[in-house]
């Protein structure tokens, strides 16, 4: 090519390229909408390149400072950065990602510490439940192997002792489909709708039947007077006392209650107290669970719960011990049969509760016999 022809081409390379860089500015004005020429970052419209790719492409560098620049302004003002439009690329979307992440991430330590706090405490919760268990299951147990005067000693001299068995009793009645209380008061309510009565609760406890039963109204007053008695006084409706010397009168009760409250190796002794202090005409009324009345270790004789007099003379072998122990132990036809020898006649059997059974007893004319002696299963 010859030296002319060369100048001439880059003549007119030089001349397109002037050219080009004229146009190059039309064609910014004209990405900007209206706006003004962008002659730098900051006056770059923040949303970054568009979908039609007319604006210029960013690096990441000015990405990465333009996502700092918007998640500042939402967490500011949290509103979208004026002159933007309406659609979203993926510029817009990473910082607002990113200050999301950020406004998550400040509230997830408050959460976890939430549920941190919330574990803990339902951990203290069931130990405390368990530790409550247990204690009632040793008192319990301490009850129905004492004597009742041994007890009403043990538990007038601490008094914490009362509440913590209740406390675990109340538990445990709260899990059986019905309470044997209620049932006992609708039944009083039917029977002594009319006229007054004159109950005694052997075994009380917080004297929620007292409760019940003196809320009835009938002309503006209750028909019912109520003694409840137990170990402690817990409240002022209750008398402590050793519910085989209860302070009553002969023959001044109209009914007497033992509601889960046959505890201890004297039942009998409960027994011949409620028949002195009740009326010729009176009720007795047992509840009572019924594993320990329906129990029965195998077969043994129809006598089995009796235990009339005492052995005296050479020493028992242990399995004589044991057998008399069995004997003490029986069904609920052998229940009812002491009962008979102790002054009583079962009228009505209630067996439709699966946790606890209901007798209703009447005098059967005779005495009670002093010297019989039974204890249920624990």
């Amino acid at each position: 090519m010859s030296k002319r022809s060369h100048s001439k081409g880059r003549t007119k390379k030089s001349q397109w390229n002037k050219k080009t860089n004229d146009e190059k500015p039309r064609k910014k004005i004209k990405s900007t909408h209206g706006m003004s020429s962008p002659s730098g970052a900051d006056n770059v419209s923040p949303l970054g390149p568009s979908e039609e790719g007319n604006r210029e492409t960013w690096s990441k560098s000015k990405k990465k400072r333009m996502r700092k620049v918007l998640a500042k302004l939402k967490k500011e003002g949290g509103g979208v950065v004026a002159g933007s439009s309406g659609r979203q690329n993926k510029a817009d979307t990473a910082p607002s990602t990113s200050s999301e992440d950020a406004i998550c991430s400040q509230s997830v330590p408050s959460t976890q510490e939430n549920t941190g706090t919330t574990k803990k405490a339902s951990m203290q919760d069931a130990f405390k439940a368990r530790l409550a268990g247990s204690r009632f299951r040793i008192l319990n147990e301490e009850l129905y192997t004492t004597t009742s005067k041994e007890s009403f000693d043990r538990f007038s001299s601490n008094p914490d002792l009362f509440e913590q068995y209740h406390e675990g009793f109340r538990h445990q009645v709260e899990s059986w489909p019905e309470n044997p209380v209620d049932v006992i008061v609708r039944s009083l309510k039917v029977s002594f709708k009319n006229k007054p009565c004159v109950v005694a609760d052997f075994g009380c406890g917080d004297a929620q039947l007292a409760k019940d039963l003196l809320r009835v109204r009938h002309n503006g007053k209750s028909p019912f007077t109520v003694h409840s008695f137990d170990l402690v006084a817990p409240n002022e409706l209750v008398t402590a006392c050793d519910m085989a010397n209860v302070p009553l009168g002969d023959k001044s009760v109209d009914v007497c209650v033992f509601c889960l409250s046959l505890m201890g190796t004297n039942l009998a002794d409960f027994v011949r107290e409620a028949h002195r202090v009740l009326k010729d005409n009176g009720r007795v009324k047992i509840a009572e669970v019924r594993s320990r009345i329906e129990y029965s270790h195998s077969k043994k004789g129809k006598d089995s719960l009796v235990n009339n007099k005492a052995e005296t003379g050479p020493k028992v072998s242990d399995s004589k011990k044991k057998a008399e122990k069995e004997k003490l132990e029986g069904t609920l036809d052998e229940f009812v049969a002491v009962l008979g020898k102790l002054g009583f006649k079962c009228i009505n059997t209630d067996r439709s509760n699966t946790m606890f059974l209901l007798l209703e007893l009447k005098k059967n004319g005779k005495k009670p016999d002093p010297n019989l002696t039974f204890a249920a299963k624990p």
